[in-house]
């Protein structure tokens, strides 16, 4: 009887979790699914040939006045 009643609780939990994640994974990877499409929409908004810069350069020297003269090296064949 013990058993039989143990292995009767195993298969509801079974039955309502698998119900239960059925549902949850599905809207979950709905949403999943919708963030992506909007973020492709955003990104396919922008026209061909625009651009856009999203940082400004910083203004700081590369080179110090200590580190000598910088010349751009090109090898020659």
């Amino acid at each position: 009887m013990v058993l039989v009643r143990f292995l009767l609780i195993l298969l509801i939990i079974y039955f309502v979790l698998r119900i239960f994640t059925r549902y949850v994974l599905r809207s979950y990877l709905n949403k999943m699914k919708k963030n992506y499409e909007n973020q492709q929409n955003q990104y396919n908004q922008q026209k061909e040939g625009d651009v856009t810069i999203n940082t400004k350069p910083s203004k700081e020297k590369k080179f110090d006045k200590n580190d000598g003269e910088y010349i751009d090296y090109e090898e020659v064949k």
